[in-house]
């Protein structure tokens, strides 16, 4: 889960323009910090707000590699389901990604029959 996580986070450096070179140094440097929606540069809050419409914000999360941020992901849920975006910097809204509430708890289910 991590290595894809960090496979992600790869790519949209890319999208965001931030040099690729030193990957193995960046690898180690990576932070994922919880923030608030004040906390959130003004064009990346007024994307997450448009996305999220009425729905309560779960998390919003502030990832970076080496001090420089490569995205923004908010979650929240509606209608049966788990929303989650990554938002740019400069508010571009760069993925949606949208699962039922149930998926979830079927793979915590086979995580509790691995105990």
């Amino acid at each position: 889960m991590k290595s894809s996580r960090w496979l992600i986070a790869l790519a949209l450096a890319g999208m965001c323009g931030i040099s690729c070179v030193s990957v193995s140094a960046a690898r180690g440097r990576r932070r994922e910090k919880d923030v608030s929606i004040d906390q959130v540069p003004a064009a990346v809050k007024a994307t997450i707000l448009k996305e999220a419409g009425d729905n309560t914000l779960e998390e919003i999360e502030e990832v970076s590699v080496n001090g420089k941020v490569l995205y923004y992901e908010a979650e929240w849920h509606a209608g049966g389901k788990e929303i989650e975006i990554k938002v740019a910097p400069n508010g571009k809204l760069l993925a949606r990604e949208v699962e039922d509430d149930e998926d979830d708890d079927e793979d915590d289910d086979e995580e509790d029959d691995d105990d």
